[in-house]
């Protein structure tokens, strides 16, 4: 839009340059002819004058209608790029869309491949408790003094101690 708005106004500017550079042609023209007419007069040659007279408006014709194939032109040329420029805009638009659903999906790919990675690691949390629990209870297990049966020690007081050293 930005640029539209730029070639418009260069558009604008350009004419506004001619009109300007028409004008003093103009000007220019008018003062010749007047010029001319007066020479004329002066030398008595009415006819002279008048075939300038009629020359000026078929130049001038061919002036307004080349300056008006211009104009078409340049009108045709900023049409065209005001289309390739839509078309940049859209496709432009197009692969953003399609920048942004990718991102979306490689979010949801990354939440998911988080997700899992702080389930596993919560599993590994609970099986190096587990196993540091399991180690805990072999070592108590160790620790303790094996208990005789409550009959073993009954025997022996009936039978003395026949481990004992004499």
């Amino acid at each position: 839009m930005i640029s539209n708005n730029a070639s418009q106004e260069s558009l604008t500017e350009r004419e506004l340059e001619l009109a300007m550079r028409e004008a003093e042609l103009n000007r220019r023209e008018a003062t010749l002819r007047r010029a001319e007419e007066a020479r004329a007069e002066e030398e008595g040659s009415p006819t002279r004058a008048s075939s300038a007279l009629h020359a000026e408006p078929e130049t001038r014709n061919g002036a307004v209608t080349r300056r008006e194939r211009e104009l078409e032109q340049m009108l045709e040329a900023v049409d065209a790029q005001r289309g390739r420029l839509e078309a940049v805009r859209l496709e432009y638009e197009s692969r953003r869309e399609a920048l942004a659903e990718r991102m979306r999906e490689v979010e949801a790919e990354r939440d998911r491949l988080r997700d899992e990675q702080a389930r596993l690691v919560t599993a590994s949390l609970e099986l190096e408790e587990r196993e540091r629990a399991a180690a805990a209870q072999e070592a108590a297990n160790e620790a303790a003094p094996a208990e005789r049966p409550p009959d073993a020690e009954w025997w022996s007081k009936q039978l003395g101690r026949p481990l004992e050293a004499a």
